[in-house]
């Protein structure tokens, strides 16, 4: 890969990673999009307003997929359930045809065949190290197409509920997965130990309800809420008879998933292409330093920036890896491995600083106000004050409303 190539990559990359509200916005990807041959300072506002136009975008969460409406073109449902057919003759997953998931693919090839493009382009990136994954674990191959769902492919994407990363872990997920969550690190948004935590999760799930779907489900909206619907079914185990009695938001979560599995699959039939294709997993090498180092460090004594070090190695929070004692993955271009491990010595002596103590930092997440809840309790069980929720949220009074969204800026290790 040259290096104008590689420039151009993380010109795109970088450009889309931005945090977006799923549920708020929408934009779609611009045909006009120029990319510099080389990296440049990057205002994100400016850089996501060439990434994408006013009408959808390639964002975070769900929002790119859960669009309503009625589709705008109507596809034919005899040639749709012979490709379901086939897809599910080589699947452990339940791919036959059904209408729900029909109106799901007629809605993305009506409106959302750029976005998908711009997933076909960004794979390479991720799914060489998916299929490796989840066929070490055993898991359905199918399951690589469930961050195109989560995270549209961005491993800096988060939701407004504080979810992160390619797989979208919320916070005590991903701490009961054995992810490291602290204010140097965040493992989420590493593709190699998210992907080995979700497959570890996706399996407890599945283990848990002996249906894939039901397992989907729990991904998304919790186990709580699933055994709560699996109650109000009567004990249904079938996903598509428990999924009237999901939350509102989850009940097009396997839907979505099924129509991007077909379309990923089937995206030439239907004048799906690739866009703005990134370089491959496999052209990066991950090498294992210790710390305490920092971006810019590297930066001076290589051929890579400090933007293009955070792009490829989006789990260090601060451009600076941790330590000493400690020795962490750091993923560089194949070409530029040689040149790095030339310089390693010196560049320990570059300014050497030790990294701060390494503290929590607390992440905003929303909280749903229930029934019988007080900001008192709700402030305790956070371990946050009254007063700072109330400053959070421009709260006049300590009166709140079942259903409420409150913006917390918690410890988690108080709950």
């Amino acid at each position: 890969m040259s290096r104008e190539v590689f420039i151009s990559f993380f010109a795109l990359f970088i450009a889309s990673n931005i945090s977006v509200s799923a549920q708020d916005v929408n934009y779609i990807v611009s045909d006009s999009l120029v990319v510099d041959s080389v990296i440049r300072p990057f205002n994100w506002e400016v850089e996501w307003g060439l990434w994408c136009d006013a009408q959808t975008c390639v964002s975070s969460d769900t929002g790119l997929w859960n669009i309503m409406g009625e589709p705008e073109i109507e596809l034919d449902t005899a040639v749709m359930k012979s490709r379901m057919a086939i897809l599910d003759l080589s699947s452990e997953l339940d791919l036959r045809w059904n209408p729900v998931s029909h109106r799901r693919i007629a809605l993305y090839v009506s409106k959302r065949k750029r976005g998908l493009g711009t997933m076909l382009g960004r794979a390479p990136a991720f799914f060489p190290l998916f299929e490796e994954m989840l066929v070490r674990e055993g898991l359905p191959l199918e399951l690589k197409y469930l961050p195109i769902v989560e995270s549209a492919l961005n491993p800096e994407a988060r939701s407004p509920a504080g979810a992160r990363g390619l797989w979208q872990f919320m916070y005590y997920t991903a701490k009961s997965e054995g992810l490291r969550i602290d204010s140097y690190i965040d493992e989420r948004k590493d593709p190699r130990l998210s992907t080995e935590a979700a497959c570890n999760h996706l399996n407890k799930l599945y283990r848990m309800y002996g249906d894939w779907y039901l397992a989907l489900a729990a991904y998304n909206a919790g186990a709580g809420n699933v055994n709560k619907a699996i109650r109000r079914s009567g004990g249904k185990s079938n996903y598509w008879e428990v999924r009237p009695f999901l939350p509102k938001e989850t009940r097009n979560y396997v839907p979505n998933f099924l129509a991007v599995v077909y379309l990923m699959e089937y995206h030439a039939e239907y004048g799906i292409i690739p866009r703005n294709i990134l370089p491959g997993y496999m052209e990066m090498d991950s090498l294992h330093v210790e710390g305490p180092l920092r971006f810019d460090q590297i930066a001076e004594l290589t051929p890579l920036t400090e933007a293009e070090l955070s792009v490829l190695n989006p789990m260090f929070r601060k451009k600076i890896i941790p330590g000493p004692g400690e020795k962490w993955p750091l993923r560089i271009p194949n070409e530029f491995v040689a040149v790095f491990l030339k310089n390693e010595g010196a560049m320990m002596l570059v300014n050497p600083e030790l990294t701060p103590e390494i503290k929590y930092e607390p992440e905003p997440v929303i909280y749903r106000v229930k029934s019988g809840d007080v900001l008192g309790t709700i402030a305790e069980r956070h371990g946050v004050t009254v007063r700072k929720i109330k400053d959070w949220n421009s709260l006049k009074s300590s009166n709140i409303r079942i259903g409420q969204r409150l913006i917390i800026h918690g410890d988690p290790t108080k709950l």
